[in-house]
């Protein structure tokens, strides 16, 4: 029977068996980040994301055209919550207070599956060093909560197709089914296993760069009946890479315009180059 960071490398798919507190406190976040959705805009924009080294805050997105991208979204990292408590202190906004709590809470505990997933690849694949990697940038995870609109046809992408730019991405939570992923076969997209009961890990483009026999798996959102009207949450968690280079969008342009699975049969040499 294969591993789970066997799967991980050759389906890009690692099954991870949720445990309850951290599955607990995300139904808790993503119920204070439906309850902060429905405030004002105005009161949404005053924590407007800022990218000065912890990369966190609240973004709108109104993108038009295939790969526009069309939701908002609240990231929050550990070195980025003094700073949002600083404005809700400025503000007495409850909602958000509460919202941001139940967040932090969920960065605490989500950080020992964390450790668990890069000992079992370090492990399997004798990648020395990732486990030092992976705990030297915890106070750069950050958890990503998703609202994407409603408004679509039936099988209109949601999320146009993509893969991450960080080292590998945790699927936390979806309101509904949608999620896909292409296997590197390209055979035709197949739903992604995320369920109160069980999340997935997956490898993004610099877990390719640290090493070429992991591949960052393309995935996307689509409109279902139970979406397309009123839209979809989403929350998933982003793993940095500290020691390996970083996606260059300058030289490799946008994810979500590149050809889905572009990069699973490219040669390490030419998949480099995109990296600074």
């Amino acid at each position: 029977m294969k591993s789970q960071a066997q799967s991980f490398q050759e389906t890009g798919i690692y099954t991870l068996a949720y445990p309850t507190a951290l599955r607990e406190a995300v139904e808790q976040a993503e119920k204070s980040w439906r309850a902060f959705l429905v405030l004002p805009q105005e009161a949404k924009s005053l924590f407007a994301y800022s990218n000065g080294g912890a990369g966190f805050g609240y973004e709108l997105k109104q993108g038009e055209g295939v790969a526009g991208d069309r939701k908002e979204n609240f990231d929050l990292t550990v070195a980025g919550v003094d700073s949002l408590k600083g404005i809700i202190a400025s503000t007495d906004d409850r909602v958000t207070a509460t919202f941001l709590e139940n967040a932090v809470t969920v960065l605490e505990l989500l950080r020992p599956s964390v450790i668990k997933f890069a000992e079992d690849v370090e492990v399997e694949f004798g990648l020395q060093g990732f486990v030092d990697e992976v705990k030297a940038g915890d106070i750069g995870y950050f958890v990503r909560f998703i609202h994407y609109f409603g408004d679509r046809q039936l099988g209109d992408e949601t999320a146009t197709a993509h893969v991450d730019q960080s080292g590998f991405t945790f699927h936390l939570f979806e309101s509904a089914s949608g999620l896909q992923c292409l296997p590197y076969d390209k055979s035709g997209w197949v739903d992604m296993p995320v369920s109160a009961g069980e999340t997935v890990i997956i490898p993004a483009m610099q877990m390719q760069r640290r090493d070429p026999r992991f591949r960052a798996l393309a995935h996307r959102v689509v409109a279902t009946k139970e979406t397309q009207t009123d839209g979809r949450t989403s929350a998933v968690c982003f793993i940095q890479l500290q020691r390996t280079p970083r996606y260059d969008k300058d030289v490799g342009g946008r994810l979500q315009e590149k050809e889905p699975g572009f990069n699973y049969d490219m040669p390490a040499e030419e998949f480099n180059t995109m990296f600074k």
